[in-house]
């Protein structure tokens, strides 16, 4: 690819080389990428990640239209789209229909989007329930607490999303959620009581409060540069034990039960969640992170603010309406497959804007299968459905 050159044509840039293999979207993400931080656009991950995911890469060589563009806009982020072939570079100021006119609409034949967006920060504002923030089951003549209903620590004027329950290997019922939510970004001490609903959602005529709960342990979430922290092994999510089982449903808010089962995220997957804020939305995978995302967390009850990066991140759009919003965190995202069957993908924990999405919204995502592994436990399903 060194000797390959890049012509805009009608806003198009493909490869001047016909009998060259065609790259790989990642390839052509990374390529960009190369380029920007070449050209100072984009400033370099620390250590070693960034050499290594540009080890094979040939920076693009791009016009000085785009260079300037790009830099005007500030390009933040690069998503990608294999299946698609498309390419999306986020950028703090909007991208008009004027300006798309001299930007390429597609780089060595991968579709190119321009969609203004940033990351929201975690724990800055208190959420606001749109529905109904906690869903009570009717199983086996009882009334059961149900997944996807909001939870907090019961020292912490906040409110998050019972995305599952899960199970050890000594058959001990956890409640799962992300660190940020029931984990107090670091803070929860073993044994604070989790309560239902969340502090937040506590107000007449609605479920009455109860310990549903003890924090147990959180995932590594550490502040710093790779070289000075091992970025890989950030994973915003925690579990809890249940305090009385029988108080407790698997299903996600009546909608559906908990699937046991795992698939790993794929582009353009169709995808749902039940949440404590905007209850059951579906939506659409539209594509992964190239480089990890920088999170911004605080929790000012406990002094504690930072940011996080987070390595293997994935984005969604909802389906006409944002697939999640503050206090959706921790909620369980699951497929339906040709055959109507649920799995498991990934755990809600951040979002953004995103001009393209509905409501200018996206959601950010973590694949489940690695935090069950890494936490050692199973998804539960049928438990008081």
């Amino acid at each position: 690819m060194d000797e390959t050159e890049l012509s805009k044509s009608h806003t198009t840039w493909t490869l001047a080389m016909p009998n060259a293999p065609q790259p790989s979207t990642f390839d052509v993400a990374c390529s960009i990428r190369k380029w920007a931080v070449e050209h100072g656009i984009m400033r370099p991950v620390a250590g070693a990640l960034e050499a290594s995911i540009n080890a094979t890469a040939t920076a693009i060589k791009a016009s000085t239209d785009f260079e300037s563009m790009m830099r005007q806009k500030e390009l933040l982020s690069i998503a990608f789209n294999e299946a698609s072939r498309t390419i999306y570079l986020y950028t703090k100021r909007k991208v008009t229909g004027k300006d798309l006119k001299t930007l390429p609409s597609s780089i060595l034949n991968c579709g190119i989007a321009y969609p203004q967006g940033v990351v929201e920060e975690i724990g800055k504002n208190n959420q606001i329930a749109h529905g109904a923030a906690a869903s009570m089951i009717l199983a086996g003549g009882a009334n059961r607490y149900a997944c996807g209903s909001s939870i907090s620590p019961g020292n912490s004027h906040s409110a998050g999303t019972l995305g599952a329950l899960v199970v050890d290997a000594a058959g001990v019922i956890h409640g799962l959620s992300n660190n940020h939510v029931t984990g107090l970004c670091n803070h929860s001490q073993v044994g604070l009581p989790i309560l239902a609903p969340g502090v937040l959602d506590v107000g007449p005529g609605g479920v009455n409060p109860f310990t549903l709960g003890f924090h147990k342990t959180v995932l590594d979430m550490a502040i710093g540069t790779q070289g000075n922290v091992d970025v890989s092994r950030n994973s915003d999510a925690a579990i809890f034990e249940i305090f009385q089982t029988a108080n407790v449903s698997s299903s996600q808010g009546g909608v559906y039960d908990t699937p046991t089962s795992i698939v790993d995220p794929l582009d353009g997957m169709v995808v749902e969640k039940v949440g404590r804020t905007t209850g059951h939305t579906r939506g659409k995978i539209v594509g992964q992170e190239l480089m990890p995302v920088e999170i911004s967390y605080s929790a000012p009850n406990f002094g504690f603010q930072g940011r996080i990066l987070f390595e293997n991140v994935w984005v969604i759009h909802g389906e006409n309406v944002p697939f999640g919003q503050p206090g959706d965190s921790g909620s369980l995202i699951v497929q339906i497959d040709g055959g109507g069957l649920r799995h498991a993908v990934g755990l809600l924990f951040a979002g953004g804007t995103d001009s393209l999405g509905p409501e200018n919204q996206r959601t950010f995502f973590l694949p489940i299968r690695p935090i069950l592994e890494k936490l050692q436990v199973s998804l539960l399903g049928g438990h008081n459905v």
